[in-house]
Order: C-alpha cells, then structure tokens, then sequence
C-alpha cells in the first residue's frame, strides 16, 4: 500500500497531469464512491459517472468477466481496493454505451494517508483490446496452420540444420508417429533415424537448403515388412539459410499402380506380339495351300488363286513387321511398301522380263494396322495388274511404284511402260481387283488418279495423314 503524505482528493482531481497518461485511473474515496476519472478512463468506459459506490460499478460501468458474464460488484478489483486489498493485472470486459467491447487489465490498491488510515483506493487501467484481437489472430491462424497439417495427410516438420547432422524444430503428430515419438522436439536427425540413414537424409537436406525454390524429392524408404514410397518438398524458410519445412506424402500406393500398370502393359505387348506371330503363321499357311491349289488347277484358276494369295500374303507380312519389331499396332509404311515390291508382288505378279522399282521421297512415317494393310492391298493388287495387263507376250519393261511425303499427305504412283491397262482408265470396271481398289480407297479417304497413255499407265492416289506419326 502507498501512503501519502498529504491527501488532498479534491487536488488530485484538479491535476491535469493525470488527463495527459495513456492509462486510465479512477479515484474513490474511504467510503469507494468514485470522485475522479481521468480522460483516458473516460474514453475506455465511453462515460464517466462520479460518485459511483461500489455496488453500483459494475452496472453504471456496464463491466463483464472474461466469459461475458455480468462482474460480480464485490469481486472487482477497485472494490476490492476499497476493501484494503490490493489486486495486480486484473482483466475484464468494458461494455461501452456504443456497443463496443474493450478488453481492460488493471491493477488496484488501496490510498493511506499521513497516519496510515486507508483515504481512498485507485484504480489504473490499460486497454488491452488490439493486443487481444492481435493474439486472438495469431492464435486462429496457428490453429488453422495447425488443423490442415494434422489432417492433410502429410508429414510436415521444420528442420534445422546442424554441423554435420540436422535437428527436429517441430512436426505434426504423423511426422512424430512414423519416427516413433510422441512429440517431434529438439530431437536430432541421427538419434531418431540412425547415422546412416541421417546422414542420407542430411545430403539431400543441405542440398535444398541451396535453392530459393522449393525442391521435391522422390525416395524409397526400407522397413521391415515392406518397401515404401515418399515424395517431399523442401522449402528453405523466409530469411533461414538452415531452417527448412519438409512436407512429405506417402506414395507408396501410387509406386504400387505404377507397377501394376507397368507389368500389365508388359503382359499386353507380350500377348499381341505373341498374337501377331501366330497370325503370321496361320496365314503363312494359308498362303501355302493355295500355292498347292495353284498347282493343280487350270490357267484361269491358278491366276485368281495366285492373286488371292498375294493379298493372304500382304496381310501376313505386316503381321510379321509387327512381330519382327515389337510393335501391336503400327508399322513403318515406306519400308513396308519396298518390302512387298520385292517379294510379294515379284512372286505372285513374277514375268519374265518385267522388273520392280521402287523409289520414295520425304520423311518416313508410321501408319496403325487398319490404315497401312488397305494401302498395301492397294499398291500390290495395282502393281500385278500392271505387271499382267500391260505387257504383252514376250515384253520387258518395268513396273515403278513411288511414294511421297508431302505435309500431312502421302501420295503412291504406279506407272508402267507397257501397252497401257485398259480396263484402269475406268474407275467403275466390274473386275474384282477395280472393285477392291475403289473400296479400300474409299476406306482410306484417298482420292484416285488413272492416266491411261498410248504407252503405259499411271495410277495415282493421295491420302491424308495424322502428322503426329511422322518418324523422320
């Protein structure tokens, strides 16, 4: 308690010093009924009621507990300061006229005079208000930090590095479950992992420590009872050389369908490889039988029989590409094309002094299974037709076929210098080999081209191509 050696209320209510002070201060007398409140008091309460008794304060003051509750008037601290008791950072809630809340602390004590009689009691009161709202922030926004971490499934902790080993800031509960504590704490790197596996994990630490960006990590971690995946970003905090935040996420099921995938599409290329094979084969076969139909029939026969053959053929060879060069689906064209010229067409369409050329210009390129089996059928049963049709008896000459790539197009021209293919020059000719062609043009979205001259022949046919299977 203060004595004072001269107690004057009425001088101290007069002293303008006291209007000037940030705190608030209230003044009573003996009796606790109020007879001074400075300014800064006044602007707190947003009133200022003189004469006031202690069982009136908290309702003249509009004055709440903490939890919002009405102030018990007894339990106050100026009127516990009446009662001779002296209270220290005391908070509560001021209610002002306007409707706002002001969070107050004040410390109260009880004023001597001369001789040690109690004359009065004070008050003094700061306005905690921003530093609660301030607090009251920090704390939502690390409950809010807090609740994502612990329940976006990731491991978070803040490392900082030290010396040679690194050391645990913090980390949320599942960082902590999985290095087998209850509280991630000042824990350093080797005593929770072990020196060796520390000394990896410190490696690629230091490493992200160097980058002002964020780097990711993708890493296997050993247990005993299986292997598991973790990716984690390392973020080198604002203004820290060697304190990091590490989010790591289990990917372990991810790896899991990876493999799977992986091993599926493995199996997948294996059954189709396998599938092309077998196809190959069985038309290999087929191929064969008709070769010995041919041998027994008569001239007419043993030509369509021929022909069937070399389209059996043309549909053999792409299914052997396949399987020779582990594709399912796709083969490279042009090579495909001078494949046929030189066996299937100079087999089935052979004549004595009539040869193949074959000659290409522009990129090569790949076409799927169901695009370059109707353009092969094309080139080969047009090629033999030149070959049987424009040549007389006892003829030479040569059937040329070129390609080209051109843009998103593929142009094919057959040309012979023989007497010319009548039946070409019309495009609705009956013959099974004009309606064939026609029909896997139309397939093809080609356009068709026939020039008869007074000598030879020229076919021509343009298709379009999806420019994303160009190879070179």
């Amino acid at each position: 308690m203060t004595p004072l050696p001269i107690f004057d209320l009425g001088q101290v209510a007069s002293t303008a010093v006291l209007d000037q002070l940030r705190e608030g201060i209230i003044v009573t007398d003996e009796r606790g009924s109020i007879r001074y409140v400075n300014e800064a008091a006044r602007v707190m309460h947003g009133v200022a009621e003189l004469d006031v008794v202690p069982e009136d304060y908290s309702e003249r003051y509009h004055l709440f507990t903490i939890e919002g509750e009405p102030y018990p008037p007894e339990k106050l601290p100026l009127a516990q300061a009446v009662g001779g008791a002296t209270v220290v950072d005391a908070p509560w809630i001021i209610r002002r006229p306007d409707g706002s809340d002001v969070h107050a602390i004040g410390t109260a004590k009880p004023l001597l005079g001369e001789n040690g009689e109690q004359v009065g009691a004070v008050l003094t009161i700061r306005d905690e208000s921003e530093t609660n709202r301030t607090r009251g922030e920090l704390r939502d926004s690390e409950d809010t930090v807090r609740a994502f971490f612990e329940t976006a499934g990731l491991y978070t902790a803040v490392i900082d590095l030290t010396g040679d080993d690194f050391e645990f800031v913090m980390g949320n509960s599942r960082m902590a479950a999985a290095l087998g504590v209850e509280t991630l704490k000042g824990q350093s790197g080797t005593a929770l992992l072990g020196e060796e596996r520390a000394d990896g994990v410190s490696a690629l630490l230091r490493t992200a420590a160097l980058s002002d960006d964020p780097t990711i990590l993708e890493f296997p971690w050993r247990e005993e009872t299986r292997d598991r995946w973790f990716v984690s970003t390392v973020t080198r905090m604002h203004n820290a050389r060697r304190r990091l935040f590490v989010a790591t996420l289990d990917i372990s099921d991810r790896k899991a369908a990876e493999r799977d995938l992986a091993t599926a599409l493995a199996t997948k290329d294996l059954l189709l490889h396998e599938v092309n094979h077998r196809v190959k084969n069985s038309l290999q076969i087929i191929s064969s039988l008709l070769k010995l139909q041919e041998r027994a029939a008569d001239d007419e026969v043993t030509t369509r029989l021929r022909e069937a053959r070399g389209r059996v053929e043309t549909v053999a060879r792409v299914h052997e590409r396949l399987y020779d060069t582990d594709a399912y689906d796709r083969v490279e064209i042009i090579a495909y094309l001078e494949d046929l010229l030189s066996h299937v067409v100079a087999s089935v369409g052979h004549r004595d002094g009539i040869s193949f050329d074959f000659s290409h210009s522009g990129g090569r390129f790949e076409l799927g299974v169901e695009t370059s089996i109707p353009l092969a059928l094309i080139m080969v049963e047009m090629a033999i037709n030149s070959a049987k049709y424009a040549y007389g008896s006892g003829d030479t000459g040569t059937v040329s076929v070129s390609t080209e790539i051109a843009g998103e197009r593929l142009r094919m021209a057959i040309c012979n210098d023989g007497e010319g293919v009548k039946s070409a020059a019309n495009p609705e000719s009956s013959s099974l080999g004009q309606r064939i062609v026609s029909a896997l043009a139309a397939q093809l979205n080609a356009e068709t081209t026939y020039l008869p001259a007074d000598r030879g022949t020229y076919f021509g046919l343009t298709m379009p191509l999806a420019a994303k299977a160009a190879t070179s």
